[in-house]
C-alpha cells in the first residue's frame, strides 16, 4: 500500500487573520471543516474550487451554506496552503410582497405597481396581488399561499378597503398576525379619505400621513409621495 502523504500545512497572511475574525460564527465553524478537508486533499471539493491565477496556484473556494468564500494559495513544493482572505457574502433574498386592496381601487393598484417595478427588477421584492390568479384556478388557495409567504404587506387604505368583508375577515387578520409574529413589514398607504383612526391598521406606522391621502394630491404630488414610499420600501427590504 503506498504511503499516504502528510496533509498540507496551513498558514495565514495578515489579511487572512484579519478577515477570519470578521466572519460570522456559523461561517467560522464551517471554515475549520473546509480547511481540514483541503489540507488532506486539494481536490476534496471539485465543484466548489476554481483557479483565479494563470498558474492555478491561487484558488477560490465557495461554500454554499452558510455562504463563505476562501482565497488561498497552494505551494505544492512545500505542501503549504497560504490563506489570503475570507468573506461571508450576503445572500440577497427576494421578499414576497402582498398587496391588499379593494377591486374598486384597482387604478391605484396599477399606479403603485409602476413605482414598485424597479424593486422587482433588482429582485429585492416579488409583488403579488389577486390579479395574478388565473381563471379556473383555486383562487382562495392561491390567496392563502400568498398570504402565508408574505414578508411585506401593502394596504391601499380607502373606504372601499374598509368596507370589504373579504379583506376584514381573510386578509387583515393573517397579515397583522404575520407582522406581530413573523416580522412581516407593514406599509399602509392612505389613498382616499376614510376614518383611519378607527381602522384595524391605525396602530401601525403609515407610509404617508393618513390625513393627506393620494387622491387629494395633484399628479406631481402623487408621484413625489409614491417615490418616497418606494424609497422607504427599498430601505426596509434591503436590510437582512
Amino acid at each position: 500500500m503506498p504511503e499516504q502523504a502528510d496533509p498540507y500545512a496551513i498558514q495565514y497572511s495578515e489579511s487572512g487573520r484579519a478577515s477570519r475574525k470578521e466572519l460570522p460564527p456559523e461561517a467560522q465553524s464551517a471554515l475549520f471543516d473546509v480547511l481540514d478537508a483541503l489540507a488532506a486533499n486539494l481536490d476534496a471539493f471539485p465543484g466548489r474550487v476554481r483557479a483565479i491565477s494563470r498558474d492555478g496556484s491561487i484558488r477560490l473556494y465557495s461554500h454554499p451554506s452558510p455562504p463563505l468564500q476562501v482565497t488561498y494559495e497552494v505551494d505544492a513544493s512545500r505542501r503549504v496552503l497560504y490563506l489570503e482572505h475570507f468573506v461571508a457574502p450576503k445572500v440577497q433574498v427576494t421578499k414576497p410582497v402582498f398587496i391588499s386592496y379593494s377591486h374598486k381601487d384597482a387604478k391605484w393598484l396599477e399606479k403603485l405597481k409602476q413605482f414598485l417595478r424597479p424593486l422587482e427588477d433588482k429582485e429585492l421584492v416579488r409583488v403579488w396581488d389577486d390579479s395574478e390568479i388565473r381563471p379556473g384556478s383555486d383562487w382562495l388557495g392561491d390567496i392563502s399561499k400568498a398570504l402565508a409567504s408574505a414578508r411585506v404587506a401593502v394596504f391601499l387604505h380607502t373606504q372601499n378597503f374598509l368596507d370589504s368583508p373579504f379583506i376584514r375577515e381573510k386578509e387583515l387578520p393573517v397579515l397583522i398576525e404575520a407582522a406581530q409574529n413573523r416580522g412581516c413589514l407593514i406599509f399602509v398607504i392612505a389613498v382616499s379619505s376614510s376614518p383611519f383612526e378607527d381602522s384595524p391598521l391605525a396602530r401601525f406606522q403609515w407610509a404617508n400621513p393618513p390625513n393627506e391621502p393620494l387622491d387629494l394630491m395633484s399628479d406631481a404630488e402623487q408621484s413625489k409621495t409614491l417615490t418616497e414610499i418606494y424609497r422607504k420600501m427599498k430601505a426596509a427590504v434591503s436590510v437582512e
